[in-house]
C-alpha cells in the first residue's frame, strides 16, 4: 500500500511538472506571437483592437493550482518513521515489546514504596526497570522498537499506533523524573518526603500500563 500511494504521489507531481512546462512553453509561443501581431498592427493601424486570450494570465492562476496539487499528493503519503534502527528486524522489535509489557506488570506487581523511600537511591530500582538507568530492562530504547514496528507488517495504522507510542514515552519520562527526585536529599530544611515521589510516579507507571494494552491490542 505504501509503495501504490508513493507512486500515485509522483506521479501526480510528475503531470504537475509537466503542465507547467507545458504552459510555460505556451507562454513563450504566446509573446512571440503577441510581437508579431503588435508589429502587424503598427502596419495596420485601421484595423480593430483585437482580444487575444492570454496563456501568461492562465498560467499565473495555474500555479497555485499545481502547488495545491502537489501538496495533496504530499499528505497522501503515510508519515512513516524512518528505517528501523541497525540491527533490529520486526521480530525482534516485537520480542522486545512483549517483554516490556512483562516488565511493567512485575514492576507494579512488586512496587514497594516504602522500602525504597528508606534506602538510599530507592527510586533507582524504579528507573532500571524503566530503562533509564542502565541498559537491562526491555524497555531500555524501547522508542527504537517502536520505530521499527511502525514500520513492519505487524501494524495496520501507524499514525494511530505513533500517537499512542508518544503518550507512553512522555508517561515513562515523568515516571522516570519522579522516581529520581525521590532520590534527591538536601538534608536541610523542609523538603517532601521520597514516598510521595515515589507515590506519584506509581501513577504514571500505571498510565504506562495502560496506554501499552491499547498498543499492544494494535500489534498483530
Amino acid at each position: 500500500m505504501m509503495a501504490s500511494r508513493s507512486a500515485g504521489f509522483f506521479g501526480l507531481l510528475h503531470v504537475s511538472i509537466t503542465l507547467l512546462m507545458f504552459r510555460s512553453d505556451e507562454v513563450t509561443a504566446w509573446q512571440s506571437v503577441s510581437s508579431s501581431r503588435v508589429a502587424a498592427k503598427a502596419i495596420h493601424p485601421s484595423e480593430g483592437p483585437e482580444i487575444i486570450s492570454s496563456p501568461r494570465r492562465e498560467l499565473l492562476f495555474l500555479i497555485p493550482k499545481m502547488a495545491a496539487t502537489a501538496a495533496t499528493a504530499a499528505v497522501m503519503l503515510p508519515h512513516r518513521a524512518s528505517a528501523a534502527p541497525p540491527g533490529m528486524t520486526a521480530d525482534s522489535a516485537r520480542g522486545q515489546w512483549r517483554n516490556a509489557l512483562t516488565t511493567l506488570d512485575d514492576l507494579l506487581q512488586n512496587w514497594s514504596t516504602e522500602k525504597w523511600a528508606e534506602e538510599v537511591g530507592g527510586g533507582d530500582a524504579i528507573r532500571t526497570k524503566l530503562g533509564t538507568q542502565g541498559a537491562t530492562s526491555p524497555l531500555y530504547q524501547i522508542e527504537k522498537a517502536f520505530r521499527a514496528l511502525g514500520n513492519s507488517e505487524y501494524v495496520e495504522d501507524f499514525v494511530e499506533f505513533q500517537e499512542t507510542a508518544e503518550e507512553f514515552m512522555d508517561a515513562l519520562y515523568r515516571a522516570d523524573s519522579l522516581a529520581s527526585s525521590s532520590n534527591v536529599k538536601t538534608g536541610s530544611g523542609s523538603q517532601t518526603p521520597p514516598a510521595v515521589f515515589l507515590e506519584q510516579s506509581k501513577v504514571e507507571v500505571v498510565k504506562m500500563q495502560s496506554i501499552a494494552k491499547k498498543m499492544n491490542a494494535m500489534v498483530i
